[in-house]
């Protein structure tokens, strides 16, 4: 059976965002060894959308469908569809409650827009949107199974997950056990987990994706099976030949990032931190702070961007400055230790650089990123080159740099720049 996708804005034939949702559902199918036949975009415009449903009608047997739903003239998505199908639209009076409530639970009264949300066509079944006014439905029309649901992210996600995978399943009579697990991977390029991998010998019942999304890297394990004992062990087994294999470069087993494992490993062990920022401007304390009950092990910080503020918050000296430099492992380690002294954290991280897409020298270019670590043990610092990539890719590899760092630190791992023989 031939599944295809289909999604509809202007905003995405336009290039203003990406296309994130039918690359999700991609990935849902291929645990299930499904594959996609067709992804097509389509913008707000009637025409465009009836032929992409008439191809889409002529070329697969499920069609999912994402956007144009919610309450503003620009959707059109259900309008369209319904005279593509020739059928009426309904007003739905239980969605129109549903919806009601939920402006009224923020205090205010529904738009009469949002009425339009509550229209689906004849014969439609609604999917239940628990995020969102919007929502989805599905129809059965001329032998072919559509799926219409909101173009958001994360409501489009949760929608599949509980909704649009088990309706595939019923409809292609699916009852193989599915397991699978994500493998997050950082420090190592996609060519080189192939080659370490190479030497592995796989069940045959193992499906292995490949999903870099950077500057990390997702191996995805999944196993169809009759037996869900059967699917669970090979990707457990699995999982573990390629953690002996890729050793301190697997982040995580389940796909949880990098702020995560950081901020577990420092509740395990007792241990507190702060931060002082430069190039990064806060963007590291903030992703530490993105962790529910990071309260427990992060003190605070500081994002020290002008040279005054490093000197007179962190105690940076003014001849440091003077004869380094800002962006200097002189004053990368005076940051670490005014942070450590200002907060009394057991381990202080400091991160100072040339974003870009100026102030870049013949000595010091931009992607120049100085990261120091202070704790007990004493001090850790490094000089990272990052590529000449834009501003907000230098800023985010130096974040995930400095939580690597701290990982690697709190683990004993060989830190960046140490030889074998001098990890302590």
């Amino acid at each position: 059976m031939r599944i295809s996708f289909l999604a509809i804005g202007n905003e995405l034939i336009q290039g203003k965002i990406g296309e994130a949702n039918g690359r999700f559902l991609a990935q849902e199918l291929e645990l299930l060894a499904l594959e996609m036949r067709f992804m097509l975009l389509a913008g707000d415009n009637p025409e465009e959308m009836i032929s992409a449903f008439r191809f889409l009608e002529e070329q697969s047997e499920i069609i999912v469908c994402s956007g144009g739903l919610g309450p503003t003239p620009d959707d059109l998505t259900t309008e369209v569809f319904a005279k593509f199908a020739e059928l009426k639209l309904i007003l739905d009076q239980k969605i129109l409650d549903q919806i009601k409530a939920r402006f009224k639970i923020r205090g205010i009264e529904m738009p009469l827009t949002n009425k339009k949300q509550a229209l689906i066509p004849e014969s439609a079944k609604v999917i239940p949107n628990l995020f969102g006014t919007a929502p989805g439905f599905e129809l059965e029309h001329n032998h072919r199974f559509w799926f219409f649901l909101p173009g958001v992210p994360n409501e489009f996600k949760q929608m599949t997950k509980d909704s649009i995978i088990p309706r595939i399943l019923e409809i292609k009579k699916i009852k193989k056990a599915t397991k699978s697990k994500t493998l997050r991977i950082y420090g190592i390029t996609e060519s080189g987990i192939a080659d370490r991998l190479s030497v592995l010998k796989f069940d045959p019942k193992l499906r292995l994706a490949f999903l870099p999304e950077f500057p990390e890297i997702y191996l995805r394990l999944s196993a169809i099976t009759d037996e869900e004992e059967e699917a669970e062990k090979i990707v457990n087994q699995t999982s573990q030949m390629i953690k002996k294999e890729l050793g301190e470069y697997v982040l995580s087993e389940e796909g949880e990032p990098l702020e995560l494992v950081v901020g577990r490993l420092l509740k395990e062990r007792g241990l507190t931190l702060s931060t002082a920022e430069s190039c990064t401007g806060g963007w590291l304390a903030k992703r530490i702070t993105d962790i529910a009950s990071s309260s427990e092990y992060f003190l605070g910080g500081f994002v020290s961007y002008s040279n005054e503020m490093k000197i007179r918050e962190l105690g940076v000296s003014e001849e440091t400055i003077k004869n380094f430099g800002a962006v200097s492992s002189e004053t990368a380690k005076e940051m670490a230790i005014g942070v450590r002294n200002n907060t009394g954290a057991d381990i202080a991280i400091a991160i100072t650089g040339i974003a870009g897409p100026s102030g870049g020298t013949k000595d010091k270019p931009i992607g120049t990123v100085h990261i120091a670590l202070l704790d007990e043990k004493g001090f850790w610092e490094q000089r990272f080159q990052f590529l000449p990539l834009s501003r907000e890719m230098v800023r985010n590899l130096a974040t995930e740099t400095g939580l690597e760092v701290m990982r690697r630190r709190i683990l004993g791992l060989r830190m960046p720049g140490e030889k074998k023989d001098e990890q302590k």
